[in-house]
C-alpha cells in the first residue's frame, strides 16, 4: 500500500498569535490537506488558538507546541537556542520525523532560523528542507557569525522562498550566494472574488491605511505628522488606519496632540477586504520595513490606487504615475511628495486603479498555497 505524503510545517512566529507572515504556510497546509497530504505543524503555544489553527486541526491537521512541557517563564525562543538546554531534547516533541517527508519552516524575519537551535537540528536530519522568508529589512545588515551560520546552511536548504525580489537580491549579497536555491513565491490574498469593488461614490476623498498598528514596521506616526501640516489640514479628507497593534495608544495620542480627531480614525478590524474598500478611495502605505504587503495586493485587486514607501516589495507592484506612487524612503518629505503627486490626480484615482488590477492579476492569478506545494512536491 503506498504510503501518503507526510508534510511538517514548522513557523517561527513569536510576536503574536498570526499576522501576515502565517498566511503562505497556512494556505499551502490546507491545499496539502485538501491532496491528503498528512499534515504536522508545529507552532508556539498561544492561550487561545488563532482561528486559522483550529479550521487546520478539524480539517485534520495534527498541530503539536514548541517544547509544551518546559517550565512557562523562559520565552520560546530563549529555551530553543539556550545553550544550557538539554542537548537530547532536539525540540520536536512527540513528531516522529522518520514519517515526514519534507519539512517547511515560515520566518517572520530571513535569518530568524539561523539561530535557533531545533532548525540546526533539522539540518542533520536527512529531510528535504523548504524556508519561507516573508520580510528583511532593508538596512539591517546580519553580523558575521550569523551571515557565516547562514552560508553554511545553504546547501542544506533544498528551496529559500521569498515573496519580494529585493529580499532576495539582498540575501544573495549578504550572504555572498548565486542564490541558486532561492526563488521569488507570492503570498496568499485573502479574496474569494478578485474583482474590482466598486469605487466610493462619496466625495470626501478616503485614504485607506491597513497595516498591523506598529509603527517601527509600519510607520503609522509618519504619515500622521505628514497629514498634521497646515496644508494637509486645510484640506477635506479623512485617513482610517485598519488594524490593532503595540502603537494603538502612541498612535491616538499622536492624532489628539495634532489635532486631527475630525480626520483621522482609528478602525480597528473589519470583516473583509470588500468593506474597506467600499469606504476608501486610496490605499497609503507608509512603511518602514516590509516584505511584499498583502494589504497592497488586496488593495490593487480590489481596483484601488496605492501610495507607499519603497521599501521591501513595494515598488515591485507599484509603478510610480501608473498604479499609483511611491515615496523615496520612508521620510515625512519624501512621503509627503507623493502624497501631493496623489492628490493633484485625485481625479485619475478610479482610472488608475483599474490600471493597478489589470497589472496584479497578471502575477496573483493563481492559488499561492497550491504553487507552493507543487513546487515542494516536484522537487
Amino acid at each position: 500500500m503506498k504510503k501518503n505524503k507526510s508534510l511538517l510545517i514548522i513557523s517561527l512566529m513569536q510576536g503574536c498569535p498570526w499576522g501576515g507572515s502565517e498566511e503562505l504556510w497556512f494556505k499551502t497546509a490546507i491545499h496539502s490537506l485538501s491532496e491528503g497530504t498528512c499534515v504536522d505543524i508545529l507552532i508556539k503555544k498561544w492561550p487561545n488558538d488563532h482561528v486559522n489553527i483550529t479550521k487546520l486541526r478539524l480539517k485534520g491537521a495534527k498541530i503539536h507546541y514548541f517544547n509544551d512541557n518546559q517550565p512557562k517563564k523562559k520565552g520560546i525562543v530563549k529555551r530553543l537556542i539556550s545553550k544550557s538546554s538539554n542537548t537530547n531534547d532536539t525540540g520536536f516533541g512527540n513528531i516522529n520525523l522518520s514519517e515526514i517527508d519534507k519539512v517547511l519552516v515560515s520566518q517572520g524575519d530571513t535569518f530568524s532560523a539561523f539561530g535557533n537551535v531545533l532548525f540546526q537540528n533539522l539540518l542533520k536530519t536527512n529531510k528535504p528542507i523548504y524556508l519561507i522568508s516573508e520580510h528583511l529589512s532593508d538596512t539591517g545588515i546580519p553580523n558575521d557569525n550569523m551571515r557565516k551560520i547562514a552560508r553554511n546552511s545553504l546547501n542544506r536548504i533544498e528551496k529559500f522562498f521569498f515573496v519580494s525580489n529585493r529580499s532576495l537580491e539582498l540575501t544573495k549579497r549578504y550572504l555572498n550566494s548565486n542564490g541558486d536555491n532561492f526563488l521569488l513565491v507570492n503570498n496568499p490574498v485573502n479574496l474569494n472574488n478578485k474583482v474590482v469593488v466598486e469605487y466610493p461614490k462619496k466625495k470626501t476623498p478616503s485614504f485607506g491605511v491597513v497595516a498591523r498598528l506598529d509603527c517601527k514596521f509600519k510607520g503609522q506616526d509618519v504619515l500622521i505628522e505628514v497629514l498634521s501640516q497646515e496644508k494637509w489640514k486645510l484640506r477635506e479628507w479623512e485617513c482610517n488606519l485598519y488594524g490593532d497593534g503595540p502603537d494603538y495608544e502612541y498612535l491616538n495620542s499622536l492624532i489628539t496632540a495634532y489635532g486631527l480627531n475630525n480626520k483621522i480614525f482609528i478602525r480597528g478590524h473589519y470583516k473583509s477586504v470588500k468593506e474597506i474598500w467600499d469606504l476608501n478611495h486610496v490605499l497609503i502605505l507608509p512603511s518602514i520595513s516590509e516584505g511584499t504587503p498583502l494589504s497592497l495586493v488586496e488593495a490593487q485587486i480590489s481596483g484601488r490606487v496605492s501610495v507607499g514607501t519603497d521599501v521591501g516589495g513595494i515598488a515591485e507592484v507599484i509603478e510610480d504615475g501608473i498604479n499609483g506612487w511611491i515615496a523615496q524612503a520612508p521620510l515625512k518629505h519624501y512621503l509627503d511628495d507623493a502624497m501631493e503627486k496623489a492628490w493633484h490626480a485625485m481625479d485619475k484615482w478610479e482610472e488608475m486603479g483599474q490600471v493597478a488590477h489589470n497589472m496584479i492579476m497578471k502575477r496573483y492569478h493563481k492559488d499561492a498555497g497550491e504553487e507552493l506545494y507543487n513546487i515542494i512536491y516536484r522537487s
